[in-house]
């Protein structure tokens, strides 16, 4: 069973594709790169297998069923807080509005991180608004845990602990970023995405055995040079 397949998934707006003919699957335990310039059809896929958007063609399906919301947590690139709320608010917030909710998970992630529960959300870090994000997500109990561009406007301590936490996460994540070498040091899978399209999907190490370039920074500028179909 794959944790995540589309199948030839596309978004049209009016008579513009933001994504076409998409089509990929992730192992279960997979932690996959999403990557393209701006422009490319990250936030769109990733709205699209969130269940945000509506496809226009195609189909996705989640542990080999069709979408389920409650399946997947989603971390949006502004990581949408309310920022007047304190952590512990939010938390009773997550309880609410999720059937599948574990409050000891999040909590105990909170603590781990040093994470104040009283503090209200606009007085946090950057690094620490990324990390209560995250806390709501792993309470979520989701199968699939999806992130957009979650290192956005963080130093670069913060990025190494995000990404530190992404890495010991017990779940299949789907992460955007434009910070590759971050990417290749967590992530064993990658999706390349240009002009709306797929052009490289597949495991790192399978992807590079067949390629002249060694790391995925290289891999990538040279498809997105030299575009091929998806593989």
């Amino acid at each position: 069973m794959k944790a995540l397949e589309a199948g030839e998934l596309g978004k049209r707006y009016r008579k513009r594709w933001a994504l076409r003919e998409a089509t990929f699957e992730l192992p279960v335990g997979a932690r996959c790169a999403l990557v393209g310039p701006n422009g490319a059809g990250k936030t769109t896929l990733l709205n699209l297998v969130t269940g945000l958007l509506t496809p226009t063609t195609g189909r996705v399906r989640v542990f080999g069923r069709p979408l389920e919301v409650s399946r997947v947590a989603f971390v949006a690139q502004d990581k949408p807080l309310y920022r007047r709320w304190s952590v512990a608010d939010l938390l009773r917030f997550g309880a609410a509005t999720n059937p599948r909710w574990d409050q000891h998970i999040a909590t105990s992630f909170l603590l781990t991180h040093d994470i104040p529960v009283q503090q209200r959300a606009d007085r946090l870090s950057g690094g620490q608004r990324t990390l209560v994000a995250l806390a709501l997500a792993v309470g979520k109990r989701a199968d699939l845990l999806v992130l957009d561009e979650p290192l956005a406007e963080l130093d670069p301590l913060a990025r190494i602990q995000v990404m530190d936490v992404v890495r010991e996460l017990e779940i299949t994540v789907l992460l955007s970023s434009h910070i590759l070498a971050d990417l290749a040091e967590v992530c064993d899978h990658l999706i390349l995405l240009g002009a709306g399209q797929v052009r490289l999907c597949g495991g790192f190490t399978d992807l590079l055995a067949s390629h002249s370039a060694t790391t995925m920074e290289d891999l990538v500028l040279d498809y997105l040079r030299n575009p091929e179909p998806a593989r």
